[in-house]
């Protein structure tokens, strides 16, 4: 999980413990397995949801669940809420993830080839590791985000936002970044090799 900075407030903290621990009480164990298998299953999750009213508010929500080593391979999430959710080591292949909120999300080790990853806010999530050869993520919020050691192999990320993001030895070869923000970006060790970076925005946030 990623480690939140200083920067992070008391609110964003307790926004992810609220959303983990619904998950974890005793009485939510039986949902959880539902849900998981129905997204696994490609079956009716957001049914699970509906009819389950507590504590959710839409048939959208699954913030912080715990979903690690799951196979959601071409799976629709579009415009879901999984801020905070634990995707480590999942099978995203080809998933729609467009719209979807993954703030705070851990997807380290996470394969998401060729997935939909257009206007999804994954702001503070960490992809360390994770493989997004393909991966089509134009207008995609990445601020502060951790994509250390990252595989992004032809991975389109026109106009993405990557103010602050850790993109240490991330491989971007082959990559679309034009007129995308890598203000304050980390990019030590960074691939770029043959990356299109025309109308590419850096510098720093401190004046």
């Amino acid at each position: 999980m990623t480690t939140p900075s200083d920067e992070t407030s008391p609110t964003e903290n307790s926004d992810e413990m609220e959303l983990r621990e619904r998950w974890t009480r005793p009485e939510n164990v039986s949902v959880l397995g539902m849900v998981r298998e129905a997204l696994e299953q490609r079956g009716d999750w957001r049914g699970i949801l509906r009819e389950w009213s507590t504590p959710w508010s839409t048939d959208n929500d699954l913030g912080g669940i715990p979903l690690a080593g799951a196979d959601l391979t071409r799976a629709d999430l579009r415009g879901v809420y999984l801020s905070y959710a634990d995707l480590r080591g999942c099978r995203l292949i080809e998933c729609d993830l467009s719209d979807a909120f993954l703030t705070g999300a851990d997807l380290g080790e996470a394969q998401l080839m060729n997935a939909s990853l257009s206007r999804t806010n994954a702001g503070l999530a960490d992809f360390t590791a994770a493989d997004l050869s393909g991966a089509q993520a134009d207008d995609c919020v990445l601020s502060r985000t951790r994509l250390v050691g990252a595989t992004l192999n032809g991975a389109s990320l026109r106009r993405a936002k990557l103010i602050g993001t850790d993109l240490a030895h991330a491989d971007l070869t082959d990559a679309d970044l034009r007129s995308a923000v890598l203000i304050s970006a980390k990019t030590d060790g960074t691939v770029m090799t043959n990356a299109r970076l025309d109308g590419v925005r850096r510098g720093s946030l401190r004046p």
